[in-house]
C-alpha cells in the first residue's frame, strides 16, 4: 500500500519553548520548533489540553504548512507586482489578495492542522473528545467576533473548528485511533 510521506519529519529535531507572555497562542517554527505562550497555559493546563495545542501544532508541520505558506507568498507577491501594473492603488491590490487569497488560504490550513490534530491526541492515548471542547473554551477566551472579524481573521471561528473536529466521520476515525492506543497501553502494564 501507500507509505505516508514524512521523510520531512526524519532530522527534525523538536522542541518546545515556552514563552513568558500574555497571549493566549502558540505557534510552530521551521525545524519541529513549537511556541507556547504562558498565557494559553494560564487557561489550558490539563494534559489533554496541552496535548491539544501541541497536536495541531506538530501538525502544522506534518503538513508542510511553513512550506506552503512560503510559496504562496511568494505567488501572492508576484500577483500583486503584476496587479500594480495598472494601478495606483496599492491597497486595495493589497487588500484584495489578502481576504482572496491569503486568509482564505490560512483558515484552511489551520482546519486541516485541526484534523490531523485530533488524530495526533488520539493516537498518543489522549481521548478526542476533549478537542471540540478545548476550541469552545479557546472561543469563550477570545471572545465571538462577528462574521466580518471573522473573515478577517487567519482562523476559523473556534465554534467552527469545535464543529469540524465533533463531525461524526472525523471522531469516529479519531476514536478508533485512541482505543487503540488505549489497547495497547493496557497490553505493556
Amino acid at each position: 500500500g501507500a507509505q505516508p510521506m514524512t521523510k520531512h519529519l526524519d532530522e527534525l529535531k523538536w522542541e518546545v519553548i515556552v514563552v513568558d507572555d500574555k497571549p493566549v497562542n502558540a505557534m510552530c517554527l521551521p525545524g519541529g520548533k513549537i511556541v507556547v505562550y504562558t498565557g494559553l497555559l494560564h487557561h489550558f493546563n490539563t494534559d489533554a489540553e496541552i496535548a491539544t495545542v501541541l497536536g495541531h501544532e506538530i501538525a502544522h508541520v506534518i503538513a508542510r504548512h511553513i512550506a506552503e505558506t512560503f510559496t504562496k507568498n511568494m505567488w501572492t507577491a508576484i500577483l500583486r507586482a503584476l496587479m500594480t501594473i495598472d494601478t495606483d492603488d496599492s491597497k486595495m491590490v493589497n487588500d484584495l489578495t489578502e481576504y482572496v487569497l491569503t486568509l482564505p488560504f490560512s483558515r484552511k490550513m489551520e482546519i486541516e492542522a485541526d484534523h490531523i490534530g485530533i488524530l495526533l491526541l488520539a493516537a498518543a492515548g489522549f481521548d478526542p473528545r476533549i478537542a471540540p471542547g478545548f476550541y469552545e473554551k479557546l472561543g469563550k477566551i477570545s471572545g465571538n467576533t462577528s462574521v466580518l472579524e471573522q473573515y478577517k481573521n487567519t482562523h476559523p471561528s473556534s465554534e467552527k473548528r469545535s464543529r469540524l473536529l465533533a463531525e461524526p466521520k472525523v471522531m469516529e476515525k479519531a476514536m478508533a485511533l485512541y482505543r487503540e492506543a488505549r489497547a495497547r497501553t493496557e497490553e505493556t502494564e
